[in-house]
Formats: structure tokens, C-alpha cells, sequence
């Protein structure tokens, strides 16, 4: 279809969760963008994916959540973001309130309940995706997904709980593996879980990334690579050795 194409795919990122200890860490650890941002150079990524909870709650300061986007779009490749629950985009969105640090850094903020989309031209790869509101039952991550494009990659981004049986049926913000099929989409990006799991299904390639948290080598991420075909690698998200001070 097109030239080869490769997105870092990551999710649950949760800046702001932990502290690190001592002297080691900044108030708000960035260990995690750190790694992510070395692993963009690492890997070769074309583009970053964050599928949610990019930070953990809507008090962080400006200047933590500037921070964090700094250190995301330092390598230079689109960073494409969609809320998830823990940074949901309501009435006290720290989205809306930073705002102007999301213009100033470049980030490409999927932030309209009703879906929006990135679309890079001259990676001909379209990023869809909708903004969360609230993590509830009725909320439908995967709801009304728009036909895929004409031309190029075609990528779906999600925020919820993929339902495996019926016993799932109350769990917030579902996602079912006919939705999954329905996007025909060459990949969906999807996070809320921490660990790699692969939700493929009816020729459509999905997963959960893992989350990029955790000591050395044990967070990881997915690397896709869009060719002939869509590939998944699991890739190790590193934090660094000397922390984020």
C-alpha cells in the first residue's frame, strides 16, 4: 500500500502517579515520557500513540503536564493523544486547562466526543479516535467509527475494557470484538489494560500495549510497523538509570 511505516503504541502511562524516591526523581517522575521518548529514537518510530490515561488525575500542575509533553515531542515525530479515564476530558479537564501548553508543544489531542481524527499526509496514516467524558457503561469507545479512508493506513484508537463474556456486561466503557471488526481498520490502539493483550479479531490486528511503567526492562510498549502487512512487537520501555532529576 504504502512505504514502510512504523507507531510506538502506547497507553496507561499515568504521569503523576508515583513519586520516585530521594533525590533520584523529580516531584512528578517523568521516567516513563523519558523512556518513551528514548525508545521513539530507539526504534525508529515514525509517530507516538498514546491510547489514555497518558497522566493519572486531572491535579497536576501546568508545569508538570508542559513538562511531560516536552519530553514527548523532543524527538521530533507526531504524538497523537486520546483521553482515557484517569485524564478524562470533562468540566475539570487538565486538557482544557493546559491547553495552551498542548498548542505550544505540538501535540495532536483527539479530544471531541464526537471523534476526530490526525491525519498525516505525507505518512498517508489516519489516527481516529474520541474523546472520553466519563468512564461509564454508555460510553462506547469504539461507537460510530467512520469508514476508513480511501488511501493510506488506517488506525482506531480506544480507551475501555474489551468484554470477554457476559459477565462483562457492566463493566464501563466496553469494547467488544465485533466493534473491534467492524472498524476495518489496519490497526486498533487500544488501552486501559496494563498488560499486553492481543484483541484481534475478524482480520482486524488490536492490542494492549502494556503500560511503560515499572522497573528497567519490564514496561514495555508495541511497536507497529505498517508494510505489506500489519506486525506487532512487543518492545521494552526502559526508564532511566539515574532517574529523572
Amino acid at each position: 500500500m504504502n512505504d514502510k511505516l512504523r507507531m510506538l503504541h502506547t497507553s496507561d502511562v499515568h504521569i503523576g502517579h508515583v513519586t520516585g524516591p530521594g533525590d533520584r526523581h523529580a516531584d512528578i517522575c517523568q521516567c516513563p515520557a523519558l523512556g518513551l521518548a528514548a525508545a521513539i529514537g530507539e526504534y525508529q518510530a515514525d509517530l507516538l500513540m498514546v491510547a489514555g490515561d497518558l497522566f493519572d488525575h486531572a491535579r497536576l500542575s501546568e508545569s508538570a503536564v508542559g513538562a511531560t509533553l516536552e519530553l514527548l515531542t523532543g524527538p521530533g515525530v507526531p504524538v497523537v493523544v486520546i483521553p482515557g479515564n484517569h485524564d478524562v476530558h470533562d468540566t475539570k479537564s487538565l486538557w482544557q486547562r493546559c491547553r495552551s501548553d498542548v498548542e505550544r508543544t505540538g501535540i495532536h489531542l483527539l479530544d471531541q466526543i464526537e471523534g476526530s481524527a490526525f491525519v498525516h499526509k505525507s505518512k498517508q496514516i489516519t489516527i481516529w479516535g474520541r474523546a472520553m467524558t466519563e468512564h461509564e457503561p454508555g460510553y462506547r469507545p469504539l461507537g460510530e467509527v467512520p469508514s476508513r479512508p480511501n488511501e493510506g493506513w488506517y488506525v482506531v484508537a480506544a480507551h475501555g475494557h474489551l468484554n470477554l463474556s457476559s459477565e462483562d456486561a457492566h463493566r464501563s466503557s466496553p469494547i467488544t470484538y465485533e466493534e473491534i471488526s467492524a472498524t476495518e481498520a489496519d490497526y486498533v490502539a487500544l488501552g486501559h489494560w496494563h498488560l499486553p493483550t492481543d484483541a484481534s479479531h475478524g482480520g482486524v490486528t488490536a492490542w494492549y500495549p502494556g503500560a511503560p511503567m515499572g522497573s528497567p526492562g519490564k514496561g514495555t510498549a508495541a511497536l507497529v510497523t505498517f508494510e505489506d502487512e500489519t506486525t506487532v512487537e512487543h518492545v521494552p520501555i526502559s526508564v532511566p538509570a539515574h532517574g529523572c532529576s
